[in-house]
């Protein structure tokens, strides 16, 4: 687009610049293409500064399976061929992906990154979660119903004569929780067929 501005001077000598609502329009249109633009430009500088990850890593690490293991699978590397990699055994591998992120050596963790071409970080320990992101974790990486508002998830062995569920309830869109099934009993709670 063309501008074409009309400068006026007032009395006072202030000087003043008048333009179609369309020049005005295309030029906040500009101004606001340019502050996403330096956003993307700040982004990627944290991104070259720090190291990016894969989406398919971070999913993987987030749904949680060990960082080592996950990058290993998006690098289609076996254990063995991780372990040839960095002069490790296999069961070396194996022990540190059965084990917490960061777990190891500083060499070895360092060496892994290096051999799965990931920053360093992605193999260090976990920050501690608070007790809000572990549930907000626990509710994310359960199974929704969005036609019931149902949060669906697996009862545990101790839970396995009563099950709850989580439902959202439509007017206040609290959760509150529906418990089924039998109620474990009371110890010392009568029973039909008590021995003598």
């Amino acid at each position: 687009m063309e501008l074409e501005p009309k400068f006026e001077k007032s009395g006072d000598g202030t000087e003043t610049v008048t333009l179609t609502r369309a020049e005005f329009d295309w030029l906040i249109e500009q101004a606001e293409d340019a502050a996403d633009l330096a956003d993307a430009y700040e982004g990627l500088k944290s991104l070259q500064e720090d190291g990016a990850i894969p989406a398919e890593v971070a999913r993987a690490i987030r749904q949680g399976k060990h960082p080592i293991a996950a990058a290993r699978a998006y690098r289609k590397m076996t254990q063995t061929h991780l372990a040839d990699a960095i002069g490790m055994t296999q069961a070396g591998i194996a022990r540190l992906e059965a084990s917490a992120p960061g777990i190891g050596r500083a060499e070895t963790i360092d060496s892994i990154a290096e051999a799965l071409a990931l920053p360093r970080w992605v193999f260090e320990p976990r920050a501690e979660e608070s007790p809000r992101e572990k549930l907000g974790r626990k509710i994310y990486n359960t199974s929704a119903d969005p036609v019931a508002g149902r949060i669906l998830s697996a009862a545990s062995s101790k839970a396995a004569r009563m099950s709850s569920t989580i439902v959202r309830d439509s007017k206040s869109g609290k959760f509150i929780t529906e418990r089924h099934g039998k109620a474990p009993r009371k110890r010392g709670a009568a029973t039909k067929n008590k021995r003598a």
